[in-house]
């Protein structure tokens, strides 16, 4: 039977058995009685002005209204005989239920009287069991942030990438509904415009059952929905850096390593001219009605440019060739290459963290009838980028340039049932393609001969040559989803859904070889490339398609006194990948086994005439096993239950499991080994199981007064089977050399606790308030790291360390002020310094892995916005400032001191008294990636109409 015949019988078991995207709508659910008598009101319409959404009460005066997507309603109650009540500000949250009290009064006029009243929302949320950050569209577009991830990095228990202690691509994430995380690594197919969000949300306790293939949280994007009314939007800024800091980030120099912290009070220290504008963005849509009622649309598009602040300078060009002439004594800085060009390069500073983007959001939404709505959604996010390689700072084009493409289209239809039933049947595709290379040709005549630089200087950065390598990768995931939400009762709502998802992922991993040696006196730098075969070591590549299943079953139970979400998750994974018969002998192309090599006819265990070697298409019909399927079980509890009018405390307690990412099951593909002795390196492993956590936490919720509420937290994850290379090591037949292999070999432990503090808007001022205490340690912080060790000589960790993203205090504020016309907010990030491995002595026993950490990091951003009025349409004009005050905040140091400005290897090294040909001890010694992002400065306005 086909895997489409498979998935499509598995959904129709579903649906026979009586099968909301999860994570997309939430809910409405309140009581109508009269004001005089308190008795309820039965048959009042209640109705969501300018939607078709609506309910109407029942004998108990209660109502419910499912479906709702997340946002600001006006909820209107009508009852003949009796005043209209008009509730404005009823804010609804994802996969939450907003309660409403309406009192009505009798009225003598039947039609005609209205009373409206201004809904007071709750900064205490009843039916929240599992600890979750939401974040509005007003509340983005507030803060000093440009992108939707700064908004992520402001949440609780988020630590650069990391979620309550857990590795990176431990996270999912969620748009409309939809998991876009990138198989292979763990990322994002897709980075969505902070101007098309709706709702964030950050679910970071033990999140539900219809969550899966995340161990560390879940990241769940609404977009905007387009309204009846035609409307749009267009915003610009343009900006640059403007720091005191130019000797690190713009490579001037200096001389003495405290200088990096004195101010010099001379204007040229703090800019150069070609960065004050290196940043400037354009961003736009429209949203409306086709055909009113019916068809209507968002449409969407960016483009940025962003300039970076690691600058490198153009000295060499990529084909110089420089040497040093034993016969002359001297150094060749540049060799002529023809009559016109010495190799020589300009001089001018030229960014190296630089990315330029482009982005495009297409939303239809077709209401086919009032109970059947078709939602279509394209994405694409086209990405290009470099990243900073210090070693090529005095050449810089000689490093790779990278491109990620990613796109995805979404086609979902919701069929209410009943007032409280519908269904969602959606279809999603994504594609996500990531390309690293100096020259797009493989066969590029600028390529030069890698041996260019192998007279590298000690203390000298290159001084030419390129990065002949070509990567490519591409992964294809198509997706169905069916699933039901039914309120079966006023207490009891049902989820229950399942999924398919098909990937496709192609991996092509290329360096570049010449086709002839290189003399460096007197040939010719450029090449003619050759790509080899994936029998070689330098090009790998693999296809592989795997399949998951997954459903899932949940009742959220909402009484007066507790509220109980439960659930249970099955998934299954078919990984189509292999492993190795024998572990002894990994290189199918090059066997060492005797009886791998050649058939033995006589028995006599040697080649004799006569006997043939074996082929490549005998041996693979030997040399590889399946990988196994995996099936695995997952079930979560989360309980919420008042202790006072205004105080809640919540309990989350769940399994959590996540097949690691394509990328360790499918590395080394052909099991290619060096071929000297000692550990070789490492080979993926397409059996690994799914990697584990337990996780749990208790929290209370309190409000005090009208506007501010405390949240209080304190959690735990028990993690265990990550993905490690800490089993023994793997003999190659002969006994000369080893390898390791990725296996279900690391775990770890954290725990905390947070303490959030919420103020509504009053009087125009808001603030929050979040801290962070937390512990995060584990056997490896990297796959890698035993492997590692052993090819060092070292042995690997035997107990818990800190992990290298173990921040123990992190603290995050917000302020904000609104008036009329103008308003201000500010962001400040405090955070203990992260552990680092300092350098090893003659006393090991005090000298352990991650056993100092780096300084405290401290930063402030700020955003100031003035509105006015033109042709009656608000233009606001906004100043944005990144590092407010310009520190220099140590994200990297130095293992000998701890710090990131300062080494005793300069005095050291000076002493020696080294040739410095191209550079000074000085520059080689000053790191710009030791440093955060510095100040940068943003101006703009933004239009609306």
């Amino acid at each position: 039977m086909s895997y489409l015949r498979m998935a499509f019988v598995f959904i129709l078991l579903l649906v026979m058995y009586t099968l909301v995207f999860p994570g997309t709508t939430g809910k409405i659910a309140g009581v109508v009685k009269d004001k005089s008598s308190g008795e309820p009101l039965i048959g009042v319409n209640i109705v969501l002005e300018g939607t078709t959404l609506g309910a109407s009460t029942d004998v108990d005066g209660t109502f419910i209204i499912l479906n709702i997507p997340p946002g600001t309603y006006v909820v209107t109650a009508q009852y003949i005989g009796y005043t209209n009540i008009r509730m404005e500000n009823v804010k609804v949250n994802v996969d939450l239920t907003t309660e409403l009290k309406i009192t009505m009064q009798e009225s003598s006029i039947e039609l005609g009287e209205e009373v409206t009243v201004v809904a007071e929302r709750e900064l205490v949320t009843k039916d929240l069991t599992a600890s979750t950050a939401t974040v509005d569209a007003d509340r983005i577009q507030a803060l000093p942030i440009t992108e939707i991830s700064e908004a992520l990095e402001l949440q609780a228990g988020y630590v650069d990438g990391h979620a309550r202690g857990g590795r990176t691509g431990e996270i999912a994430y969620w748009i409309d509904g939809v998991p876009v995380t990138d198989a292979y690594d763990g990322g994002q197919v897709v980075e969505i415009n902070k101007d098309m969000v709706e709702q964030l949300q950050f679910i970071s306790g033990a999140f539900n059952a219809e969550y899966g293939q995340a161990m560390s949280g879940i990241v769940n994007i609404t977009t905007k929905e387009p309204t009846e009314k035609f409307g749009g939007n267009f915003t610009m800024y343009s900006g640059g850096y403007f720091s005191g800091h130019n000797d690190i980030f713009w490579n001037t120099g200096h001389s003495d390593p405290n200088d990096l912290f004195r101010y010099e009070g001379d204007l040229g220290s703090y800019f150069l001219p070609q960065n004050l504008l290196n940043i400037y963005n354009v961003e736009g849509g429209i949203f409306g009605t086709i055909v009113p009622k019916k068809l209507s649309y968002y449409v969407n598009g960016r483009y940025i440019y962003f300039g970076g602040w690691l600058y490198g300078r153009r000295d060499f060009k990529p084909y110089n060739v420089a040497f040093f002439d034993d016969s002359s004594g001297t150094f060749i800085e540049h060799r002529q290459i023809n009559a016109n060009d010495d190799g020589s390069g300009d001089g001018a500073y030229v960014p190296m963290n630089w990315n330029r983007k482009i982005y495009m959001q297409g939303k239809l939404i077709y209401n086919i009838s009032p109970l059947i709505k078709v939602f279509y959604s394209f994405i694409r996010d086209d990405v290009d980028f470099e990243e900073y390689d210090r070693n090529y700072k005095l050449n810089p084009d000689g490093n790779l340039n990278r491109f990620r493409t990613g796109y995805t289209h979404l086609l979902k239809m919701t069929h209410t049932l009943s007032a409280r039933a519908f269904y969602d049947l959606g279809i999603s595709y994504f594609d996500k393609t990531f390309q690293q290379y100096v020259y797009k040709d493989l066969h590029d005549p600028r390529y030069v001969h890698p041996r260019v630089n192998d007279t590298q200087f000690p203390f000298n950065f290159k001084t030419g040559g390129t990065n002949n390598q070509h990567f490519y990768r591409n992964t294809k995931t198509a997706l169905i989803k069916f699933d039901l939400t039914s309120q079966i009762n006023k207490r009891h709502m049902i989820k229950t859904g399942l999924e398919f998802r098909r990937h496709d992922v192609y991996f092509d991993d290329i360096t570049l070889q010449p086709t002839r040696d290189f003399n460096q006196r007197t040939d010719s730098p450029f090449i003619s490339t050759v790509v080899y075969d994936i029998s070689s070591n330098f090009h790998s590549q693999y296809r592989h398609k795997p399949i998951e299943f997954s459903a899932y079953i949940q009742d959220k139970m909402e009484f007066s006194d507790v509220i109980v979400n439960i659930g249970f998750r099955i998934d299954h994974f078919r990984p189509d990948g292999v492993v190795l018969s024998d572990p002894s002998d990994p290189n199918i192309f090059k066997p060492l086994r005797p009886e791998h090599r050649y058939h033995d006819l006589n028995g006599n265990g040697r080649q004799d005439e006569g006997e043939p070697f074996t082929t490549l298409a005998e041996r693979e019909k030997y040399w590889y096993s399946d990988a196994s399927n995996k099936t695995q079980f997952s079930p979560r509890l989360g309980i919420s239950f008042p202790i006072t009018a205004t105080g809640i405390i919540h309990f989350s307690y769940g399994h959590f499991f996540q097949i690691p990412n394509f990328e360790l099951l499918y590395r080394n593909p052909q099991f290619k080994l060096g071929t000297s002795t000692g550990n070789q390196g490492i080979i993926g492993n397409a059996d690994l199981r799914p990697e584990q956590t337990i996780s749990g936490e208790i929290g209370l919720q309190q409000q005090f007064g009208a506007n501010l509420a405390i949240d209080i937290t304190g959690y735990f994850r028990d993690i265990r089977d990550l993905t490690g290379t800490r089993a023994d090591e793997i003999d190659i037949f002969g006994g000369s050399a080893r390898y390791s292999k990725l296996v279900n070999s690391d775990f770890g432990f954290v725990k905390g606790f947070i303490i959030s503090l919420r103020n509504r808007y009053a009087e125009g001022f808001n603030y929050t308030v979040d801290y962070t205490f937390q512990i995060a340690k584990g056997t490896a912080s990297d796959p890698d790291a035993a492997q590692q060790a052993a090819a060092a000589g070292s042995l690997p960790e035997v107990h818990l360390i800190p992990l290298n993203w173990d921040q123990r205090h992190t603290l995050n504020v917000t302020l904000g002020y609104n008036a009329k016309s103008w308003g201000a907010s500010l962001i400040s990030t405090l955070g203990s310094g992260q552990p680092y491995t300092p350098r090893f002595t003659e006393d090991v026993s005090i000298l352990r892995q991650n056993s100092q950490v780096k300084p405290t990091t401290w930063d402030v951003d700020l955003r100031m916005h003035k509105d006015f009025y033109w042709f009656k349409k608000r233009v606001s004009f906004f100043l944005r400032v990144l590092n407010l005050f310009d520190r220099l905040n140590e994200v990297n140091v130095f293992d000998d001191t701890g710090r990131g400005g300062f080494t005793t290897d300069l005095e050291r090294v000076r002493k020696l008294n080294p040739d410095m040909y191209v550079n000074t001890l000085e520059e080689w010694f000053t790191d710009a990636t030791h440093y955060s992002e510095p100040r940068r400065i943003e101006i703009g306005f933004m239009f609306g109409f």
